[in-house]
């Protein structure tokens, strides 16, 4: 059964990677990866789950109900709209670009990292563009391809994200990225991930195997269940420009300091 290969090796990335430690932090939202990563930690090590958000977003409203159903330990830090600029200048810096996507996905993690007290902190990265995570993948001439595409930009991202957590004497990792599971997922059947009927459809089946309600989740980026990019636009608004822009005076701002 494919799911019970991918959650073995899941299993077996995620237990390598927290051997030896006490206690590990997951950058958790409630959805379906930071879900399995969290069980799937749990039954190697003690766990402290740490979620960003700003008042009122999606991931304020559902993380706390989310952890507690699945009886995990959190920290919920709040952002206020005045923290944005200066972590989306941060985050800019670690991906050494001004994209507001790629500002707003990163910027929760980098917060979590920043804020959590164990040293090693376990990510999702990666689960979407391993088992079709993304709308675009549905409706994709050649879906598999798109996939390794976006895989090789996360796996880049990932690497800065891991240089930032050095920086902070703690480290990130990313257990879905492990290279086993990188060809296993390779090697199945497209409609095994993505189809028109649903998406993530192999580890929606690994979430119902260790039993979580977060198996029928739908997905809901981690930019816009946080809130972060809605403030960054508010921001841009308020200032008059477009947000491509505001991002962009950050990294102008980001070059000047350096």
């Amino acid at each position: 059964m494919d799911a019970t290969g991918a959650l073995g090796l899941l299993r077996k990335s995620v237990g390598e990677t927290v051997s030896g430690k006490a206690a590990v932090s997951v950058a958790y939202s409630g959805g379906l990866d930071s879900s399995v990563l969290a069980a799937v930690a749990k039954e190697y090590t003690r766990v402290h789950c740490y979620t960003c958000v700003v008042r009122g977003s999606f991931d304020a409203r559902n993380a706390r109900s989310r952890a507690e159903s699945e009886s995990l330990d959190l920290t919920v830090i709040e952002l206020t709209t005045e923290d944005i600029p200066g972590i989306a200048l941060e985050a800019s810096t670690v991906l050494g670009t001004s994209n507001p996507t790629q500002l707003a996905y990163t910027v929760p993690v980098l917060v979590a990292l920043k804020g959590s007290k164990e040293q090693l902190m376990l990510a999702g990265h990666g689960a979407d563009e391993l088992f079709g995570g993304y709308a675009k993948y549905v409706a994709a001439h050649d879906p598999e391809q798109m996939m390794a595409d976006d895989l090789d930009k996360m796996l880049r991202e990932g690497e800065a994200i891991a240089n930032a957590a050095i920086a902070l004497g703690k480290r990130a990792a990313f257990p879905f990225v492990s290279r086993e599971m990188i060809e296993y997922m390779k090697s199945l059947p497209v409609d095994r991930k993505v189809s028109a009927s649903g998406r993530k459809i192999l580890l929606r089946e690994v979430a119902r195997m260790l039993d979580l309600q977060s198996h029928d989740i739908p997905k809901k980026a981690a930019q816009y269940s946080s809130g972060v990019l809605k403030e960054m636009r508010k921001l841009a608004r308020s200032e008059g420009v477009s947000l491509s822009d505001w991002t962009s005076h950050l990294s102008d701002n980001r070059e000047r300091s350096s």
